[in-house]
């Protein structure tokens, strides 16, 4: 099989797992662990092609997502094995990276994680000290305190995400700069790639926590312009494994850099809808459907909020294309919200707009948010519903 039929096997693998993650469901979920074990078994079809390595990533950071949000402990001790196996090798871009995914499963199973590094250090103590290579001390570095309180123990995805982070910092302000030559691998810093599967991750789990606003955005921004930096420097020889693998990933970066500023809005926005535009437009040339149904929820929400660029309008033609999007991956497009059983779309002639309250009812009952579920709501229902349970679950799934 040649390489652009790998390529579109690939393609539709992902795809198709991305959408069976989507559905928030157990089959579901175990449904994309088939596909993105199918995914990472394609890849390793391409050899040491360029590109190759990062397509593999992608599939196996998806499938380490999925088995961790099954509670499957497979995913936590596959995580630990390539952080012992990053260690055993001496090189900072594979240490951070497992890292990164140690990160992603101690986010979803943080128990599993728990004891899988703990069965991991004991193996690793039991078979001798840790090598040392150059200036990497591989019996520290990597290594984080396991938790001893419940606290610690949701903390655990974010401590291995900054211990990521912080190699890099670390690694680059020891080589004099990002780009400077090294002897070997365990001298030189993290390529590019990884650093921003590392700042990405971190950015994340910090707006996820609610902490550190700006330095969350500072970091995805950081991540875009790392993943900008891949797809500007590999251009214009670039084979299209290496094409398709990049602009996935920038596509995802910007659409969660968009998400981030949706939530923050005030002086965000602006930057938020040029990212979300643009991540759709990437999904769109990618023709990946879940890319695009995450994009327009963002936008959607994005243009329901006060000082957005657009307005209610642009978000009623969003939502359209959602639905039509949303009928394609087996679901029916939502026309009332369940809530107050009174119809998403704003009437046509504006008079929601004219019968504004005082109360601030009226224009804002019209705005509809989309949640992660694909859900669709009434903004002022859903804050009302919020308000009143206590919980900010979806009304119909309870995701």
């Amino acid at each position: 099989m040649g390489v652009p039929a790998l390529l579109q096997s690939y393609a539709k693998l992902h795809v198709e797992g991305r959408k069976a993650h989507m559905t928030h469901t157990r089959i579901g979920l175990k449904t994309a662990v088939e596909k993105f074990r199918e995914a990472a078994t394609v890849t390793d079809l391409f050899g040491s092609l360029d590109g190759a390595a990062l397509l593999r990533a992608q599939a196996y950071k998806f499938l380490s997502s999925c088995l961790a949000q099954l509670g499957d402990k497979a995913a936590a001790f596959a995580a630990c094995t390539s952080l012992q196996a990053a260690r055993a090798s001496g090189s900072k871009t594979a240490l951070v990276a497992a890292l990164s995914v140690c990160g992603e499963a101690a986010m979803f199973a943080p128990g599993e994680m728990v004891s899988a590094e703990t069965e991991s250090r004991e193996q690793e103590r039991l078979s001798g000290p840790s090598p040392s290579f150059g200036s990497l001390n591989l019996s520290q570095e990597g290594r984080i305190s396991l938790p001893t309180t419940p606290a610690a123990l949701s903390r655990l995805g974010l401590a291995y995400n900054e211990a990521a982070v912080a190699l890099c910092d670390t690694a680059t302000a020891a080589a004099g700069g990002r780009g400077s030559p090294a002897a070997n691998d365990t001298e030189s810093v993290p390529d590019v790639s990884t650093e921003a599967q590392a700042r990405g991750p971190l950015g994340f789990c910090l707006h996820m926590r609610g902490e550190e606003r700006q330095r969350s955005l500072e970091l995805l921004r950081q991540a875009v312009g790392l993943r900008r930096q891949e797809l500007r420097t590999a251009a214009p020889g670039r084979d299209a494994i290496s094409a398709l693998s990049a602009q996935r990933v920038l596509a995802d970066e910007l659409c969660t850099l968009g998400m981030v500023g949706v939530n923050h809005l005030s002086k965000d926005v602006v930057e938020a809808e040029a990212c979300l535009r643009e991540a759709l437009a990437l999904g769109e040339n990618l023709d990946d459907v879940q890319q695009q149904v995450k994009t327009l929820r963002c936008l959607i929400n994005l243009f329901g909020e006060a000082g957005a660029a657009a307005g209610p309008t642009e978000a009623e033609a969003l939502r359209s294309r959602l639905n039509q999007l949303l009928v394609q991956m087996g679901r029916e497009p939502e026309t009332s919200c369940s809530i107050r059983l009174e119809p998403l779309a704003p009437p046509a002639d504006g008079a929601a707009e004219a019968a504004a309250g005082s109360d601030g009812s009226g224009p804002s009952d019209s705005c509809v948010r989309v949640l992660h579920c694909n859900h669709q709501f009434h903004k002022s229902c859903l804050s009302t519903w919020w308000r009143t349970t206590g919980n900010g679950a979806c009304p119909l799934c309870k995701k």
